[in-house]
């Protein structure tokens, strides 16, 4: 399966990286369908950062060339969901398969990942884990027993997610992070870099600080 990693910046690069190492242990073990990257595709290629892979072109490119499937490389979480939805529409037969990287360690009888899913290297996921459309879980984190993590949203490295919390769509978990069993993320909420979350975060609130506050108190 040739994939084509949309976006090309830094996390776009990460994504690369992730592919080839799935496609490594496929080949190793010759039981899945081989991966291969075919490059990044932009909105706008003269747009380009510093630190940017070269581009293959914008997204007009897949209408001239031939790829199976994409790959969300960017981690903004609004962005993820948007640009999914614009690209299934416009390319409705590309595959957005799940991507998880050989290391993570996972109930593979209970958990379930959807489309679009990126789950980074070094993740613990325990049982009855649900992770959504297009939701990320970047390095190194663990996620305890039925916990659901909502469409587009982006974990970051290093956070620690106890059994039954309830993450909404579009939210962005903070690098190295807590939160407490049984709690709730609402949707669009933010928890802040080393926060430590004790109380439900209703919808569209950002959280910081340890115990975790209001951002404006």
């Amino acid at each position: 399966m040739k994939i084509a990693i949309v976006g090309a910046g830094g996390f776009a690069r990460e994504v690369e990286w992730l592919i080839k190492d799935i496609g490594r242990e496929r080949a190793m073990f010759q039981t899945m369908e081989p991966l291969s990257v075919a490059g990044f595709l932009v909105s706008d290629p003269s747009q380009r950062g510093k630190n940017d892979a070269e581009a293959l072109g914008d997204f007009s490119w897949l209408k001239q060339n031939r790829v199976e499937a994409l790959a969300m490389g960017i981690g903004n979480p609004a962005v993820r969901l948007k640009l999914a939805a614009e690209l299934q529409a416009d390319f409705p037969s590309l595959k957005w398969p799940a991507l998880i990287h050989p290391s993570v360690k996972y109930d593979s009888s209970s958990c379930t990942f959807a489309e679009g899913v990126t789950i980074c290297a070094g993740n613990i996921l325990t049982v009855n884990v649900c992770v959504k459309r297009f939701a990320m879980i970047n390095l190194s984190c663990t996620v305890g027993h039925e916990t659901i993590i909502g469409e587009g949203t982006v974990i970051n490295p290093l956070c620690a997610i106890s059994g039954g919390v309830k993450i909404g769509k579009r939210c962005l978990i903070g690098t190295h992070s807590a939160i407490l069993q049984d709690l709730s993320i609402g949707d669009g909420a933010v928890v802040g870099s080393g926060a430590m979350v004790h109380r439900s975060v209703p919808a569209g609130v950002t959280v910081i600080g340890v115990p975790a506050k209001s951002k404006e108190v």
